[in-house]
């Protein structure tokens, strides 16, 4: 048995395993581009690490993939007496898993690590870098009245304003979502950076995973003023993307479909990631819906020196 097929029997049994590390959303946003490096011990599988593999300019890199937040370790956890315990565990693995990926024959690696990793001396002992990148998080959804209460007097104000006055919709297709995603962009002067295909594929494995949710604020005329498409695993929900209709910014919808998603996630989830916060216009609105400040990883290595001068001529260019 492949190590792919190994760690697709390891995801349908271990419920631990981050959304944006899973089998499935693999398949939706690298097609056949991933494979997986897996530790065992005593017979038991107690790592793994997903990758993207993808070629930039004839060299094998592994790389973050497109609307994909973390990546890379997953870690069994261990019942320990001491903290000690738990590092010298980790740091096993991790040099075992690095071992693996120093024979992959790589001239780039690049992932974000889940959240749940904080620890990644055993990467830097071998080479690696670190950019530590932030999102914002609701900790816990469980009392979404509780949750409102601790909004921003702002926040608040914007959903009492809107909420009898515009109406949610669960019914927003896929294709309208794209959309309205692309109009609102090219409205601001953007440009929308993923294609339909990609949104579809993580659309529909989503739904068939029951992992997926478009959400949309209308008018009385059926007019979208914002809409949001979230995903979620066991421990956590993430805005994947969030589409706000310029000429209806000041309506308040941006903020109430928020507040609806939170509703809706309440017995599906525990937490709500908003996936984002290293932009300070977007920061500062996301710390107002009563979020904790989350760190995490952006791990990389150059292994080989002809790469790393191509590809800073490359992004120069």
């Amino acid at each position: 048995m492949s190590a792919k097929e190994q760690y697709r029997d390891l995801c349908k049994e271990e419920n631990s395993i981050p959304l944006f590390c899973q089998d499935w959303w693999m398949d939706a946003v690298c097609l056949d581009e991933w494979d997986v490096l897996l530790v065992e011990e005593k017979g038991q599988i107690v790592a793994a690490l997903p990758y993207h593999l993808r070629k930039k300019m004839g060299f094998r890199c592994i790389v973050q993939p497109q609307l994909t937040q973390y990546n890379g370790i997953w870690i069994r956890k261990r019942q320990v007496t001491a903290d000690y315990e738990r590092i010298s565990y980790e740091k096993r693995v991790f040099n075992k898993l690095i071992k693996q990926l120093e024979q992959l024959g790589l001239s780039f690696y690049q992932q974000c690590f889940h959240m749940s990793i904080t620890n990644w001396l055993p990467f830097y002992w071998h080479g690696y870098k670190e950019t530590t990148r932030y999102t914002y998080a609701i900790n816990s959804i469980g009392n979404p009245e509780k949750v409102f209460s601790r909004f921003s007097p702002a926040k608040q104000r914007q959903v009492r304003k809107c909420e009898d006055k515009l109406l949610l919709s669960l019914d927003m297709r896929p294709d309208e979502f794209y959309s309205h995603h692309k109009q609102s962009l090219q409205e601001r002067g953007e440009v929308i950076s993923y294609s339909y295909e990609l949104f579809q594929r993580i659309y529909k494995a989503a739904q068939n995973n029951n992992a997926g949710q478009i959400l949309a604020i209308k008018d009385d005329e059926g007019e979208t003023h914002s809409c949001l498409f979230v995903v979620w695993d066991k421990a956590s929900a993430y805005t994947l993307m969030y589409s706000i209709s310029p000429k209806h910014a000041s309506s308040g919808a941006s903020t109430l479909v928020i507040w609806e998603a939170i509703k809706f996630l309440v017995n599906k989830t525990k937490s709500f990631d908003f996936e984002g916060g290293m932009i300070e216009g977007v920061e500062n609105s996301y710390r107002q819906f009563a979020t904790m400040q989350k760190s995490y990883f952006l791990i990389e290595k150059y292994y080989s020196r002809v790469f790393k001068l191509l590809f800073s001529i490359y992004k120069r260019d």
